[in-house]
């Protein structure tokens, strides 16, 4: 006797995430099972947004953002095709930028701390 796997569910079209207290941990597009667009996730405890990115078919392209618990901006940049390209900034709680941060093939090549 042969056992069959199940049917997995293939994801398309417009997706939320939650946890188990019913809070908004996760939302955006899948494209045959792939991120694809705009994704955001979000705190598991507060729903408070952690990081708003850009997909493209499963792999991180675009821009990126990440918050702080305040709502604040942490950092933000680009990737391309999975990698870190151009700058990154860095922000404390309070938006003041406090890094800029360059990457070339998501490899960190300058650092520059604003005074």
């Amino acid at each position: 006797m042969i056992m069959s796997e199940p049917k997995r569910e293939i994801k398309n079209g417009k997706w939320k995430e939650f946890n188990k207290r019913g809070i908004l941990i996760a939302e955006g597009s899948y494209v045959n099972n792939k991120k694809h667009g705009v994704w955001r996730e979000y705190c598991d405890f507060t729903g408070q947004i952690l990081i708003e990115e850009n997909y493209e078919y499963g792999t991180p392209h675009g821009s990126y953002t990440a918050f702080h618990p305040n709502g604040q901006i942490l950092s933000e940049g680009n990737f391309y095709m999975g990698l870190r390209m151009g700058y990154f900034q860095v922000f404390d709680e309070h938006g003041n930028k406090t890094h800029n941060l360059l990457f070339d093939n998501d490899i960190q090549i300058e650092e520059a701390c604003e005074v």
